[in-house]
């Protein structure tokens, strides 16, 4: 396992001051140290299949280096776990940490409060860094300290994933998934899937490899590569 700094969790974020990321981290706050925690798996079910599927293309190895970042419940942790990597997985809710050591406690996996825009771990640890299902939760400039971070603690040559919402191209299907999604995500979500999240990635010094629809391309699993 790489070494681990201090636990960071509760150093504040950087430019935290603003309204919207202030909103931002209250509200994570609540939500996901609620009872919305243990429905989580329950409410991401549709999801599930999508992990070993990650792993796979993210090339996860017998003693790859994993950092699992917004881990929730752990999902994507386990299943890298499962192929072999040795894995290090971070999120801020420490009801949802709970969880996730309750059910993967039969793992080797390492899991530690943390926020994701200060990462307790050093630079270029990781051979691979996933997020999933979180950036189109984040405000666009805390989503990006998210990136830079995980570009920072990801070895040159190494592999970033991103899985996340997107818009399907069936016209039908996206007004659909555009707007039920909308109807109970965060107002960042609209923000998040009009965004150019290649751009974002290169901003980064992450290049895109592929890029991979899901759920009938309602979600993308994007595999970039650290420069």
């Amino acid at each position: 396992m790489p070494q681990s700094m201090p636990n960071v969790a509760n150093v504040p974020p950087p430019s935290a001051g603003a309204n919207d990321e202030r909103a931002y981290y209250a509200l994570s706050r609540r939500v996901y140290n609620s009872w919305f925690a243990t429905a989580y798996d329950t409410i991401t079910w549709p999801v599930r299949r999508l992990r070993s599927r990650v792993a796979r293309l993210a090339n996860i190895q017998v003693g790859t280096h994993a950092i699992d970042v917004a881990t929730g419940t752990g999902a994507q942790a386990r299943a890298f776990d499962e192929a072999g990597a040795k894995v290090l997985a971070i999120d801020l809710s420490p009801r949802m940490l709970g969880i996730a050591r309750r059910k993967h406690r039969d793992r080797d996996i390492e899991f530690i409060k943390g926020d994701a825009t200060a990462l307790p771990a050093l630079d270029a640890s990781f051979d691979v860094s996933c997020v999933s299902f979180a950036l189109h939760e984040m405000p666009a400039s805390v989503r990006a300290r998210v990136v830079r971070e995980m570009a920072r603690v990801t070895r040159p040559g190494g592999t970033v994933v991103v899985v996340d919402y997107a818009l399907p191209r069936n016209r039908v299907w996206l007004w659909l998934v555009y707007h039920v999604v909308k109807s109970y995500e965060r107002d960042h979500y609209v923000d998040f899937v009009h965004a150019d999240l290649v751009a974002l990635l290169a901003r980064s010094g992450i290049s895109v490899g592929t890029l991979h629809r899901a759920l009938l391309g309602a979600a993308q699993i994007v595999i970039g590569i650290r420069r």
